[in-house]
């Protein structure tokens, strides 16, 4: 049996047979980072014990290896530990493909796949405080936008406010939600799932443009938008884009969602689940290029305009 004394001899002690593997420098600077979730533990752990299973079977039987002992097939362990420290929030990965240090929250840090990332966005905004008032507001970068609870859509422009029409319902599925049926709307992410998938009223209305609408525009309570972001996830082909900059330069993270003639995507601020831009792109058809963004600096509810 290998000892420390027999690493020493070769030239590396434990810490550096240990950390023989590349992104191990950064792994060694990055600082505490907070503790695996249940799961992540319980996807790591699973794995390191399927290879460590597989590298000390010999002739049926099962051995344990200790891991300075391991030679080709030790840095593809250590490459699963590392997984260890992606989840925890050490390491991310950047859109290239590649790793480096995380400097952001613990959601951005392990959330390398979009039904990661959204499941966790969905546990930030259910911890935002619940409020009310008689209008939502919405400040863009155009100008303010209010909304009331009757519906009535009011633009405040060079400091005048000017009454602009019945904002339209909101589109989930078949229904279509005004203020009164967006709080009685459940927010179970199923429930919630399912309506998505159910065609809707025009169809050319993707369910990820529904979600994206209801999370950037109305005035969601935080279990609701917490079961949209939910809901999303289970989307097919939603896609993590991974640390961007909206067109202000707010950095945030991007999912977006492909469709035949078109791409949506949205930017969330990690850190209070607030969606910062949501951006459609045309890639087909006539109008292919087109780009329409619409930026929310700040939303929330108030009791007056102005």
């Amino acid at each position: 049996m290998t000892t420390y004394d027999d690493t020493e001899a070769n030239g590396m002690n434990e810490r550096g047979a240990l950390l023989d593997f590349p992104g191990a420098d950064e792994l060694a600077t990055a600082g505490h980072v907070e503790p695996l979730s249940e799961r992540a533990l319980a996807r790591v752990l699973a794995e390191v014990e399927a290879a460590v299973a597989t590298e000390g079977t010999t002739a049926g039987v099962a051995t344990v290896t200790p891991i300075r002992r391991l030679t080709g097939r030790r840095r593809a362990l250590i490459g699963l530990l590392t997984t260890a420290a992606v989840a925890t929030g050490v390491v991310t990965y950047a859109n290239n493909g590649t790793t480096s240090a995380s400097t952001g929250t613990h959601s951005e840090a392990r959330a390398n796949t979009a039904s990661v990332f959204l499941d966790d966005i969905s546990t930030v905004a259910a911890s935002q405080s619940a409020s009310s008032g008689k209008y939502w507001k919405m400040r863009t970068t155009v100008g303010d936008e209010y909304i009331s609870q009757s519906m009535d859509e009011y633009v405040v422009s060079g400091g005048k406010a000017a009454k602009k029409g019945r904002h339209p319902d909101w589109q989930l599925g078949p229904k279509d939600l005004d203020w009164n049926g967006l709080n009685q709307l459940t927010t179970d992410p199923a429930k919630l799932l399912a309506l998505l998938q159910t065609p809707p009223r025009p169809k050319s209305i993707s369910p990820f443009d529904q979600a994206s609408s209801l999370l950037t525009e109305s005035p969601a309570s935080p279990k609701l938008r917490a079961g949209l972001f939910k809901a999303m996830a289970g989307l097919k082909g939603v896609k993590l884009v991974g640390q961007v900059k909206d067109s202000t330069g707010r950095g945030g993270t991007a999912v977006e969602f492909a469709e035949a003639k078109s791409v949506g995507r949205v930017i969330v601020d990690p850190k209070t689940s607030a969606i910062l831009e949501y951006t459609f792109t045309w890639t087909a058809g006539p109008s292919k290029g087109k780009v329409t963004h619409h930026t929310v600096l700040s939303a929330g509810f108030t009791d007056k305009i102005g």
